[in-house]
């Protein structure tokens, strides 16, 4: 092992060790001082892990995470949620130290992954390709990142195959069931959420974290802390959805700054979960039989710009993606609707 690799790990160890006695700002202090005194010693490599985490598989691995949560404690509190939560479940069912993991280990756990699930009668519940590929995906990120920190030579679940994923078409809203949603609105915040989730197009992580002040009420764009590092693109409000989102806020008599608020004292902000159960409250009144939730607004956006004849380019800015790519999975192939309205401007 080379004497940078070591003089990293020497690092790492005791930040690991420091990280439950000091906060981030003082946690970075120490680690620039380590890194300045560590520039003019030369070391030996001892061990491949700190000796205080050398005796068991629970310390190395309890060690790894704990680094983890150190160097990736910018990451957004949901995604490091996923990544170790799917590092859990795996030495959940595979007792061995991460360091040591193969890709016959991943395999395994992926198998047991698609078939964890029961049915009320008891029987297996299949999870979808979707699915599996998702927890996949969080797996390759982390063991990605102990590759970078040179924890290891290999992912080991990049050897593991993907599972073949049928494409679905995109579920998206009709003209009619926005209408159907509209008239199931009893209150002026649920025409609000239902306008802004439309109009925006904002995944509703994303509209949960606007405040009032983020809007500009002269023209409707709407500043977006975005997900996923998506573009630093404004969303925007139409006429309807300004309209019916002043009347909401008009009536509010609370200090709470989100634009979307609970309900009853304390009022603070509705959250994700809160947003999706407004929407679907609505379409329980309504008796809707089709699916019904947040970002389906958001794929209606998309397709709705689709069909118009929007070039993928446009609708990647106005979603948000930051990649082309992404726009592209969902939104380059041509609908029966996009034809049809080609046919009918050619004619």
């Amino acid at each position: 092992m080379s004497t940078q690799m070591i003089k990293s790990q020497m690092r790492d160890a005791i930040l690991v060790t420091m990280a439950q006695y000091l906060d981030k700002a003082v946690l970075q202090i120490l680690s620039n001082a380590i890194e300045e005194q560590l520039v003019r010693v030369n070391v030996e490599e001892i061990t491949t892990l700190p000796a205080e985490v050398s005796r068991s598989v629970d310390e190395q691995n309890k060690y790894i995470i704990e680094l983890f949560l150190i160097k990736k404690e910018s990451l957004k509190n949901d995604t490091k949620y996923n990544y170790l939560n799917a590092i859990k479940k795996l030495l959940t069912q595979v007792d061995k130290p991460l360091t040591e993991m193969t890709d016959i280990d991943i395999s395994f756990y992926l198998r047991w992954y698609e078939k964890r699930n029961l049915n009320e009668d008891g029987s297996i519940k299949i999870n979808k390709p979707s699915t599996v590929n998702n927890e996949r995906r969080y797996l390759s990120a982390f063991f990605s990142w102990m590759r970078e920190q040179k924890l290891i030579f290999d992912n080991p679940v990049e050897s593991v195959c993907k599972k073949k994923e049928e494409k679905q078409p995109i579920d998206y809203f009709e003209p009619k069931d926005i209408e159907v949603l509209r008239e199931g609105c009893i209150t002026k915040r649920d025409r609000a959420i239902v306008e802004v989730l439309r109009s925006t197009g904002l995944r509703v992580g994303e509209v949960a974290n606007i405040n009032i002040t983020d809007v500009d009420f002269r023209n409707g764009d709407v500043y977006v802390r975005r997900e996923k590092d998506g573009l630093d693109t404004p969303a925007f409000l139409d006429d309807v959805a300004m309209y019916h989102l002043q009347a909401y806020l008009n009536e509010r008599d609370d200090d709470c700054p989100a634009l979307i608020a609970t309900v009853r004292a304390p009022y603070t902000r509705l959250t994700k979960c809160g947003i999706r159960a407004a929407l679907k409250a609505i379409a329980k009144r309504q008796g809707m039989t089709v699916r019904v939730y947040p970002h389906k607004m958001r794929k209606t956006l998309g397709m709705t710009m689709k069909n118009k004849g929007y070039d993928i380019g446009v609708i990647q800015e106005v979603l948000g993606h930051k990649s082309p790519k992404t726009t592209s999975q969902y939104y380059a192939t041509s609908t029966k609707e996009t034809l049809r309205n080609i046919r009918r401007q050619a004619a």
